[in-house]
């Protein structure tokens, strides 16, 4: 939820307090995101096999009422043949990929093609199944007269675009992306923030086979930026850090299939027999689903290892008044709810066979606006300390911290390391 100040120096208030001095403009805006994420769905697209000596692309399009056509978005592939975009619901599109063998953004006859027509996008809001990639293979029997072109335009549509998706892609924690103002964005404008920014799985450094991969999920309204404290004292010999980049007011249980999918790409691609991932806030219910749903689709668990620091595992009461009280709430409000249907999935099953659960909470005030009187500034401490979550946890351990200050003590980030290493 949102706390009382970030690592990047933004500054994030408890929800009821927010909502209590929220400006019209700020609710104006929260309509008109949520009212976009329901107007728009996603198509992911898989390119078998593309050839790595030329850019292939990925492009949409539709026909006019004369027959031509008009192309609403154009996209390279990635290097595992991926490629997403996010459409408007309410009609068909056409989707293709195309070599460009000779490098001039244009389909010649010769050059390898696929296309498939009348493909649905899935909608954003649509949160009980994922878009499943549609398969295309590429080849160069057309019937394109070898010389011929046609000539890809620059989109120029408002029926949607290509979503910027970044799978293992090296930067830093100083990524303008990462600011906490981009937190804030998330979480208040996450369908400006998926259209601008995108979503993606980072590292810190170029992957290492040696190294045991760290994956740091952060949590509503905040950034992976909240995790430079931690990040600047870990153990570099032992551990590789990835973090993961999201809007939080999407629905939690979205944002968790695609953290499914981003760590099965990155399985497929890098061969990792296992990883370890630590999470703040509602981080921890982001990859609980993420964890649930990765066994279910390998077939197996590699996730030995899974940190919670301050997850409100019973929802948050502040997240049930913004969804009463608010006609557009963010989206992820309504997973926060005290048993909603979300909660009640993931922890209505256990973990897969193999993952250990160590749950670190937070505890320092009483009473607050809206607030339980036992609290951390944010989130309950009743809420960290689920009975059932208690009992299947591997360990417990609690300091006498704030809901973000907890993220830049030594104490936090010694108890983690020495997790991530225990038999």
């Amino acid at each position: 939820m949102p706390s009382n100040a970030s690592a990047g120096g933004g500054c994030r208030w408890p929800l009821l307090a927010l909502l209590a001095g929220l400006p019209a403009c700020a609710l104006f805006h929260l309509k008109t995101e949520v009212k976009a994420i329901a107007a728009h769905g996603v198509v992911r697209v898989h390119v078998a096999e593309p050839p790595t000596t030329a850019t292939t692309y990925g492009v949409v399009w539709i026909d006019r009422a004369d027959g031509t056509p008009e192309v609403i978005a154009l996209q390279p592939v990635g290097s595992d043949g991926g490629a997403v975009f996010l459409l408007r619901l309410g009609r068909p599109y056409h989707i293709g990929a195309f070599t460009d063998l000779n490098g001039n953004r244009v389909y010649d006859g010769g050059e390898p093609a696929a296309s498939a027509r009348d493909v649905t996008p899935l909608a954003l809001d649509q949160t009980d199944s994922q878009a499943v990639p549609l398969p295309l293979a590429l080849s160069t029997s057309h019937g394109l007269p070898p010389g011929k072109s046609v000539v890809i335009p620059d989109p120029q549509s408002d029926y949607g675009d290509a979503v910027s998706v970044h799978i293992g892609d090296v930067t830093t924690i100083d990524d303008p992306r990462f600011s906490a103002e981009n937190g804030d964005r998330g979480m208040w404008r996450p369908f400006e923030f998926l259209q601008e920014i995108g979503i993606g799985l980072y590292f810190l450094e170029p992957y290492d086979p040696k190294r045991l991969p760290v994956l740091f999920v952060h949590g509503i309204s905040a950034s992976p930026l909240d995790w430079r404290t931690m990040l600047a004292g870990l153990d570099r010999k032992r551990f590789q850090p990835w973090v993961f980049s999201y809007p939080s007011g999407f629905r939690v249980e979205r944002i968790a299939v695609a953290l499914a999918s981003a760590l099965a790409v990155l399985q497929q691609r890098h061969g990792f027999a296992q990883m370890a991932i630590v999470a703040h806030s509602m981080g921890g219910l982001v990859s609980r689903g993420a964890i649930q749903r990765l066994a279910d689709q390998k077939g197996r668990n590699f996730v030995p290892r899974f940190v919670s620091i301050s997850t409100p595992w019973g929802g948050h009461e502040a997240a049930a008044k913004g969804v009463s009280h608010l006609n557009y709430p963010v989206p992820s409000w309504r997973d926060m709810v005290p048993d909603s249907d979300y909660l009640k999935a993931i922890l209505g099953r256990p973990l897969p066979a193999g993952t250990r659960h160590d749950l670190i909470f937070s505890f320092k005030t009483s009473g607050g606006i809206g607030m339980p009187n036992d609290n951390d500034g944010t989130v309950g401490v009743a809420s960290q300390l689920v009975p059932a979550v208690q009992e299947a946890a591997h360990s417990v351990f609690g300091l006498p911290l704030g809901h973000t200050e907890i993220l830049e003590a030594d104490l936090t980030r010694q108890r983690v390391e020495r997790l991530l290493v225990a038999d």
